[in-house]
């Protein structure tokens, strides 16, 4: 299975570095927008029934490493970008795991699922909130440098930061299709926010 934390923000690093070296466009972020934002619908349809407790967070934390070895082995080619709950639920070695531990194949993947797709919403709220992907104000900033840069780097430069801007533009509107954690999952969220940022 792909590691999935923090996927959202991976996902507009990838989109801005991209576009940064001239490899990406509107055209090429649009779509991957549009995944992303039924992807996100799928998983909110699949642990919308579910909350998670202290345990199930404990027992997430501890169980990763081998919960998110399942498809590691796979070739690259056939990895899925965003994670296929179907194909997990129907992997037999991902059944016999869950039953060597006493767990519910079902029940833990939906839990796991919605553990990390809360984080991601709350990871990107508060990136955003804070204002670390103004882009507006990097315009400004590239525009008074133009004369300096010289104009070939100064377009490439803005086509970068404009790419930049309208993956973030998508990436708002796709994020909010994502879970919303109850009050108890925000405060579980915060007791084990070192132990969730630190997992590989």
């Amino acid at each position: 299975m792909k590691k999935i934390v923090l996927l959202l923000l991976s996902f507009f690093m990838l989109m801005s570095a991209s576009s940064a070296f001239g490899q990406s466009s509107q055209d090429d972020i649009d779509p991957s927008n549009r995944e992303f934002q039924e992807w996100a619908k799928s998983l909110s349809e699949f642990v919308k029934d579910v909350r998670f407790n202290e345990k199930d967070i404990q027992d997430f934390i501890n169980l990763w490493d081998d919960f998110s070895a399942f498809g590691d082995n796979q070739d690259s080619d056939d990895e899925e970008e965003y994670v296929d709950f179907n194909s997990i639920l129907n992997d037999s070695a991902y059944r016999s795991w869950t039953k060597s531990k006493g767990l519910d194949s079902y029940e833990w993947l939906k839990k796991s699922m919605r553990i990390t797709a809360v984080m991601m919403r709350t990871q990107l709220e508060e990136n955003m909130s804070g204002g670390q992907f103004d882009m507006k104000e990097q315009l400004v900033e590239l525009e008074k440098m133009r004369e300096q840069m010289g104009e070939e780097m100064y377009l490439q430069m803005k086509e970068a930061l404009e790419a930049g801007a309208a993956a973030m533009q998508g990436l708002d509107n796709s994020y909010k299709e994502l879970p919303v954690p109850t009050a108890s999952e925000k405060i579980l969220l915060v007791k084990y926010n070192n132990q969730l940022m630190n997992m590989e």
